[in-house]
């Protein structure tokens, strides 16, 4: 004997919309993937190199024999980032790149978000380099430069205000 169970009014179309749905989304999903393969290819025909996109999370990674970069949701700061150099606390990494020259001499390039103010990041960097000398110095308003040397690095901080209450951080660091 077979009983027949009962569902709630709204059940049967919420499945229904669920059974047509489902393959709607599926086939974007294969369209949008099928396309970040198609960016994939041909950035790395451009740059030689290897390279994964993810549309979901938003980020994409690029590594060559030159070196490796990040952008996106999930960037984070390389492991063997100098560190004597340092990162603003709190800070969000939206790109980050490492490389090396002809002769093995690494660089790195980070930048990061915060909601903090130019002031307080350039202040921050003021007190937490040591180990540098400050070798020049520009404000412009609403972005600063600094420049810093140490016996091993030579590190460029650029910082500015953007819209959405938001300032970035540009760390560029150079071995010597």
């Amino acid at each position: 004997m077979i009983r027949r169970m009962k569902l709630p009014a709204l059940v049967l179309p919420v499945l229904l919309a669920a059974v047509v749905a489902l393959p709607s989304v599926a086939c974007k999903r294969l369209a949008e993937r099928a396309a970040e393969k198609a960016e994939e290819k041909a950035i790395e025909k451009s740059t030689g190199g290897q390279v994964t996109i993810n549309g979901q999370k938003g980020t994409m990674t690029v590594v060559t024999d030159a070196g490796e970069m990040m952008l996106g949701g999930t960037t984070k700061i390389p492991a063997d980032f100098p560190k004597d150099v340092a990162v603003y606390p709190g800070a969000n990494p939206v790109m980050s790149a490492k490389a090396a020259d002809a002769k093995g001499k690494e660089s790195w390039q980070v930048m990061l978000e915060t909601t903090d103010s130019k002031d307080k990041v350039t202040d921050y960097y003021k007190a937490n380099m040591s180990g540098f000398t400050m070798a020049s110095t520009m404000d412009m308003g609403t972005s600063a430069v600094r420049v810093y040397q140490s016996p091993k690095y030579q590190v460029s901080l650029m910082v500015g205000s953007e819209s959405g209450g938001k300032t970035s951080i540009s760390l560029s660091v150079t071995s010597k």
